[in-house]
């Protein structure tokens, strides 16, 4: 649609303004290029939309917030899984380091990883270099 035609459809109206209104009108009109009707018309298009908006805002932040929610709460365990598994490899490195191990069989790694699942879970997720030689010295009776 041309602009003849939308201004073909404009009618003029007539309503009271405050004094201190017209100058935000004519103080801020020309930052968009546009005359008087075009700037009211649009100051009055994006205030009824803000008006709708907050008549709708109750729904929209509760699902908004459910959403929100949902994806954190997916993303955290997703985190928290991949950081245990990361801490379990830790103190298997940890566990073998301080051993000093070459070679072990299926059963010995078995052993190995066990004792590290179980040691990270005791230790919330830390365990140092030094607590394996402590660990492999107590089982050794040294």
């Amino acid at each position: 649609m041309g602009e003849k035609a939308k201004d073909a459809q404009k009618m003029k109206y007539g309503f009271w303004l405050r004094s201190d209104v017209n100058q935000l009108i004519e103080d801020h009109k020309h930052l968009k290029n546009d005359d008087r009707s075009a700037f009211v018309t649009e100051a009055i298009r994006r205030y009824c939309a803000e008006l709708d908006g907050e008549r709708n805002l109750d729904v929209l932040c509760d699902r908004m917030y459910k959403i929100i929610s949902a994806e954190a709460d997916a993303h955290s365990n997703r985190i928290a899984s991949l950081v245990f598994k990361i801490a379990v490899e830790m103190a298997i490195q940890n566990k073998l380091l301080s051993a000093g191990y070459v070679a072990l069989t299926e059963e010995e790694m078995r052993f190995i990883r066990n004792e590290a699942i179980n040691t990270v879970r005791r230790s919330h997720g830390f365990f140092s270099i030094e607590e394996a030689i402590k660990d492999e010295k107590r089982m050794f009776g040294l």
